[in-house]
């Protein structure tokens, strides 16, 4: 079998043949969430803490997920396409399900429908690997003076995150830098965003407005047994103008330097000695924590 391979609520089908009900709330309305996460050698790190996101922010929106079938969901799809390589992006899309038309809108406690459950994988490109030794794959960002509505939803909705990342990309920038009401930063389109000021990491609170990244925990628990102090605070663009490091984190990227922003270089403008030694501190820790997909104390909460 060489055809990517997706599961649609239980299913396997073929890529190009998968469809959803057009009448899913999650296309008409966007009521829907993801999760996308790294699997490399059949192995996730932090699946738990994926699965523990999608769950609770579902059940905030009254979706109703089964952990274990998701586990279950996700196994099979990384098993059913292993034609596809070693390093896969997997992608976890639930939505609130079909809508019934004679309900009126919008549907209220006790009229759940079952949800619609898409898991998706692709093979892992490596121009998007982080490598602070090669200038590629680090981050030039833009500030954009927008932010994510309800913030603690990996929503799909993602309107705000698709037209500042075009317009970063159209200004020669690689990463957009979202920005609260008063203009202070909070976080990437699609990363959580650090800084190095004083000898201090620094990043927002997660009441700040951004999404609470299960590889943002895990960098501030590193953090800590690498000896750099980490701070949880409110950002200022002079802050972020003045911090002699930046990188931002993403589960499928790890750690991305942060060389500029409009143009502007942070510190001398190279990945810096606090951002190498986390990088590898995290890397050592993904090696060290990674579990395989099939495993089912792999889908346990907290993990």
């Amino acid at each position: 079998m060489t055809e990517t391979q997706l599961l649609v609520d239980g299913a396997l089908v073929p890529a190009a043949t998968a469809t959803i009900s057009a009448l899913d709330r999650g296309f008409r309305s966007g009521e829907g969430l993801f999760e996308t996460l790294r699997v490399r050698d059949g192995r996730a790190f932090r699946l738990g803490a994926h699965l523990d996101r999608l769950v609770n922010t579902a059940g905030r929106l009254d979706i109703a997920l089964d952990r274990r079938a998701l586990g279950r969901g996700l196994a099979t799809v990384v098993a059913a396409n292993h034609h596809l390589g070693a390093d896969l992006v997997v992608r976890i899309t639930c939505s609130a399900g079909p809508v019934e038309v004679d309900r009126p809108f919008p549907a209220v406690a006790g009229d759940e429908t079952a949800p619609t459950v898409v898991i998706s994988v692709h093979p892992l490109a490596h121009r998007d690997l982080p490598d602070v030794e090669d200038a590629d794959p680090r981050a030039r960002g833009l500030l954009v003076d927008l932010h994510r509505e309800l913030a603690w939803a990996k929503s799909t909705a993602s309107l705000v995150a698709l037209v500042a990342q075009r317009a970063a990309v159209e200004q020669g920038a690689t990463d957009a830098l979202l920005c609260d009401a008063q203009g202070a930063p909070l976080e990437a389109a699609t990363a959580n965003l650090f800084l190095v000021h004083d000898g201090h990491l620094v990043t927002p609170p997660v009441d700040a407005g951004i999404l609470a990244g299960a590889t943002r925990a895990a960098v501030l628990d590193v953090a800590h047994r690498c000896g750099v102090d980490p701070v949880v605070r409110p950002l200022t663009r002079d802050l972020l103008f003045h911090a002699e490091e930046a990188f931002l984190t993403s589960a499928v990227r790890g750690l991305r330097p942060l060389v500029s922003v409009d143009g502007q270089p942070i510190g001398t403008g190279d990945p810096g000695p606090v951002t190498r030694r986390l990088t590898a501190a995290y890397t050592a820790l993904v090696a060290a924590e990674a579990r395989p997909v099939d495993d089912p104390l792999s889908w346990s909460s907290g993990d």
